[in-house]
């Protein structure tokens, strides 16, 4: 489970709609799957404004230095120019931290992930995701009519 947090804890920390509808457990597929194929746009695709607000103050950290920045990504082992740090958007940053050989390395295998059936509350709803023998649940918002990965969705983490 260390991997799979370690993973979605990278895009989320370092760092639309999910097709506009979908249930829950559809969109933490979708989410997974995003991050395994390294596809940004599809992870950002399933967070709420919450989490992407929280992607945004780190973009703004991140631009407020673009040499430090593009210096710490080298370490990541990945490319970029201060230049280029200065056009980052939160997919950007996904795509970016999901394609880093210090992720790529840590990266469990997704596939062997089991995602339970969803516990709807109302606008809120808990989805239960095994890894490894351990399961924690990841909560979704209603989000103008479509389920969304909260702030709070990322706790388990």
């Amino acid at each position: 489970m260390k991997k799979f947090a370690l993973a979605l804890a990278a895009f989320f920390v370092l760092a639309v709609a999910c097709g506009g509808a979908g249930t829950p457990e559809q969109v933490v597929q979708k989410l997974l799957d995003g991050v395994e194929a390294g596809d940004g746009d599809a992870v950002v695709s399933c967070l709420s404004a919450e989490a992407l607000a929280g992607i945004d103050e780190f973009l703004v950290e991140l631009k407020a230095d673009p040499e430090g920045t593009a210096a710490m990504a080298v370490m990541m082992g990945v490319e970029i120019t201060p230049d280029e740090v200065t056009d980052l958007t939160a997919a950007k940053v996904v795509t970016i931290l999901l394609s880093s050989e210090m992720v790529t390395a840590e990266m469990p295998d997704l596939s062997a992930v089991e995602i339970g059936a969803a516990v709807i509350d109302g606008d809120v709803a808990q989805v239960p995701v095994t890894m490894d023998g351990e399961t924690d649940d990841i909560e979704l918002i209603l989000e103008d009519g479509s389920w969304k990965i909260g702030g709070e969705g990322m706790d388990f983490m």
